[in-house]
């Protein structure tokens, strides 16, 4: 297995895509990193809408550029759709005992998480997008009405696959130990 931090350092918000499409194993790979993902109680409350649709995927693009923001997504061969399911039931009595704790947002990230670093171990680019209006993007994919659309994420082939230094805050700037 290669080492996490160097696939951590691979993973690199990609907008520029080459058109080539991305194979229904491939994608399966990444929800199945998704699926695997750890959830409060084991609730999975996650739920994945792949759109490879081009006529859908044209549609979702145009609205997620009333924003401004990401048409390079046009591009991008695959869009799926992050999405929160409402309360699982599971979840109820842990709400009941300890009062509204959001676990599912978080868990529904780490979900998103793992499907861009299955990605990047599949040699393909990702970029996470969440400029979007929820109610129209639940409406153009069929949501049920009570869930929640978190994030999008186009997947793609990179149309240069060179890995970019990140440039983060260091460790000691993010952490403190209580001892």
């Amino acid at each position: 297995m290669k080492d996490f931090i160097e696939l951590m350092n691979r993973r690199q918000s990609c907008r520029n895509y080459d058109g080539t499409p991305v194979s229904r194993e491939e994608i399966d790979k990444c929800l199945e990193a998704a699926r695997l993902a750890p959830s409060a109680c084991n609730s999975q409350p996650w739920r994945f809408v792949v759109v490879t649709n081009p006529e859908l995927r044209e549609k979702l693009v145009a609205h997620f550029q009333t924003f401004d923001a990401n048409g390079w997504a046009a591009k991008a061969p695959v869009l799926i759709a992050v999405c929160e399911e409402e309360s699982p039931r599971v979840m109820r009595g842990v709400f009941e005992r300890w009062g509204c704790k959001r676990f599912a947002a978080g868990d529904t990230g780490a979900a998103a998480a793992l499907i861009t670093l299955e990605a990047a171990e599949l040699g393909l680019g990702t970029c996470l997008m969440g400029m979007f209006d929820d109610e129209e993007a639940k409406k153009l994919l069929n949501v049920p009405a009570g869930d929640t659309v978190r994030v999008f994420i186009a997947i793609g082939h990179p149309s240069d696959p060179t890995v970019k230094p990140k440039n983060r805050k260091a460790l000691h700037e993010l952490t403190r130990y209580i001892d």
